[in-house]
């Protein structure tokens, strides 16, 4: 048996487990969540030229026209219930620069949500990489301490984005038919558990909390937008002036080297917790409107069907970036005793 400690039991038959167990060894109870359904949609001919699938080399290049083929991301689902995701390629990027990434377990979930940035090498892989290394860093620290309170959570996640940003250093410099600047993508990542989430990010992918009552921004943009919007201007004017959403701080070789922006929430209502990329909030730049995006399906909708739903908004809206829609349904646990005491 791994080595257990005195707060690690079943929650079956409370024998000791060790932190990595996946079954317990006393009674065979699962100790670790079954992994979310993760669904792919990829082109098999070529998007350029109408190229068979066969026709490309090892590094995804159409044989016949040079056009960069899908890697197998051009649409993805990941449905966990009440945590779930959509990405899409939208309608003018020939392949998804954006990642998702969602990881659950015991009593929590993960969720990372990266935007590859176009003018960069290889955006894609540094989109991949970068929320992958966040997931597993953050995953594993829930690991080591279940019990963290939110605040140390948001340590974790400031801890996790130097693991993506090392990830990021570590994708291909150059890309073939590329752009020349260091591979390059923006973060969000946000921890829900029932006692509150904690969120970070760099860059301008975005988390809003949405109850019935209004939507919230729980993010903080790294544009030139946003800088506008901190000098006094108006968010209209800031987001409408050329070069609005110019990146001020990403991940990447030639970035800034800047700890994230982090908050937590602990809401007393339910609600739900959104992570997109800008494909997304570009259509719905006003909080009104996007509240009554995130709470206009219909009654019983599932967290997949939201994600799915709001996607294809952005895709009837045009569809101009790469979209990613992640929601995580959010009933907050009812205070402890210790939490009402006087």
């Amino acid at each position: 048996m791994s080595e257990a400690t005195a707060a690690a039991v079943c929650p079956a038959c409370a024998e000791p487990i060790g932190v990595a167990d996946v079954f317990c060894e006393a009674c065979g109870h699962p100790l670790r969540a079954a992994p979310p359904a993760v669904t792919t949609a990829d082109a098999d001919a070529c998007a350029n030229c109408g190229a068979a699938a066969t026709e490309r080399d090892s590094d995804g290049y159409c044989l016949r026209c040079g056009h960069l083929r899908p890697r197998g991301t051009e649409h993805l689902e990941i449905d966990a219930g009440t945590v779930a995701a959509v990405s899409d390629k939208g309608h003018r990027h020939h392949r998804n620069e954006d990642a998702v990434v969602i990881r659950t377990g015991d009593g929590h979930a993960v969720i990372v949500v990266c935007d590859g940035v176009s003018q960069s090498a290889n955006p894609d892989q540094a989109s991949a990489s970068a929320a992958t290394a966040v997931a597993d860093h953050v995953t594993a620290a829930l690991a080591e301490d279940p019990e963290a309170a939110l605040d140390s959570i948001a340590a974790m996640l400031e801890t996790a984005v130097t693991a993506g940003r090392q990830a990021v250093l570590a994708v291909p410099a150059v890309e073939p038919g590329g752009y020349a600047d260091a591979p390059s993508s923006t973060l969000v990542a946000a921890v829900v558990r029932g006692d509150g989430l904690a969120v970070a990010n760099v860059g301008d992918s975005r988390a809003y909390w949405v109850d019935a009552a209004q939507t919230r921004q729980l993010t903080v943009d790294d544009s030139l937008a946003q800088e506008a919007i901190a000098g006094g201007v108006s968010p209209a004017d800031a987001l409408a002036a050329p070069g609005a959403h110019t990146l001020t701080r990403w991940l990447g070789a030639d970035a800034v080297e800047a700890g994230p922006h982090v908050s937590t929430v602990s809401p007393a209502e339910p609600g739900r917790l959104l992570v997109c990329s800008d494909g997304l909030w570009n259509y719905a730049e006003d909080p009104d409107e996007l509240h009554r995006l995130v709470t206009g399906g219909p009654a019983g909708e599932t967290a997949i069907e939201a994600c799915r739903r709001l996607v294809q908004v952005a895709l009837d809206a045009g569809g101009a970036d790469n979209v990613t829609v992640a929601l995580a349904l959010l009933t907050p646990s009812p205070p402890t005793a210790a939490d009402t005491e006087e």
